[in-house]
């Protein structure tokens, strides 16, 4: 069914204007949740407890939740008609802060690992950065069903994004990285026992390290970026961290909590646009991770 709806996304969003396929989207997300999406919402409010703190009131922590899930849909939106934007779109609708850690990471000679997280749009960042002139390698996980992960990975190569499936692993990131290119990693992909732990608003869990890991095995240094909606007009802004060099040695842990640690901070300031759908702490845990792309 999924593959079905972006196929017919697709076909709508060239005769539809964004804004009101945004409101479409947003009037339907609380009925799809209704409907089809209970599992989900608990997870993700539960989610939304933890981010807020627990003097947080659940009548708000409720209302960022479903906020999420209607910027999700909205998203969806943005991946159906990213390989019909212009280039110039990528650099004139995108305010960005922190560009001069992305110069300063090139200028080291080893490529960059980037490292975001399941927040504001992460295909959009990197066609962005692709349209400035920065190469960028995507680490994907393989979507079900099999030809509705064939369409999204072709979205994402026709926006400027190579598509690296986390199952073709670490030759194809070393090759990028050996190039001089981008590679961008989402690292907020809650694990079972093989993560690397991270204390994340303030509670243990365990991440993925191979942002870490690739990085201290190449010298690469990490910046930590995310693209979110600009709550102060129609575009975007990317934040961009200023890069984050270890040694050979280095303890993979400690990077992986700088990045955690940094990511963190943005999702304080946007938690409406954090959507982690499943379990992130160790308790929760349950929801298959090929639900989302």
């Amino acid at each position: 069914m999924i593959y079905w709806v972006h196929v017919m996304g697709t076909v709508l969003m060239r005769f539809v204007p964004v804004s009101i396929a945004y409101r479409l989207v947003g009037w339907c997300t609380p009925i799809a949740l209704a409907l089809f999406a209970r599992g989900y919402l608990r997870r993700a409010t539960d989610n939304m407890h933890q981010v807020l703190g627990p003097q947080a009131d659940p009548r708000e922590a409720a209302r960022l939740t479903r906020a999420a899930f209607a910027n999700y849909a909205r998203y969806m939106i943005d991946l159906v008609r990213l390989p019909h934007l212009d280039t110039s779109e990528f650099v004139h609708n995108v305010r960005v802060e922190g560009w001069e850690h992305v110069d300063a990471a090139y200028r080291v000679g080893k490529g960059v690992v980037f490292a975001t997280g399941h927040i504001g749009n992460w295909d959009m960042a990197g066609a962005a950065f692709a349209a400035r002139g920065r190469p960028v390698s995507a680490l994907v996980e393989t979507l079900k069903p099999e030809r509705w992960n064939e369409r999204v990975q072709r979205t994402r190569i026709a926006a400027g994004v190579k598509a690296i499936p986390i199952e073709n692993g670490p030759r194809e990131m070393l090759a990028a990285l050996r190039k001089q290119e981008g590679l961008a990693v989402l690292v907020d992909r809650p694990m079972e026992a093989d993560g690397v732990p991270v204390t994340f608003f303030g509670r243990g869990t365990r991440v993925p390290g191979g942002a870490a890991t690739l990085a201290l095995r190449t010298g690469s240094p990490v910046v930590p970026a995310a693209l979110v909606r600009d709550p102060r007009g129609n575009g975007y802004v990317a934040h961009i961290g200023p890069p984050i060099v270890g040694e050979r040695g280095d303890d993979v842990s400690v990077m992986m909590q700088g990045i955690m640690s940094w990511l963190e901070g943005i999702i304080r300031r946007y938690p409406d646009q954090w959507f982690m759908f499943r379990h992130m702490w160790p308790q929760e845990r349950g929801l298959n991770a090929d639900a989302f792309p």
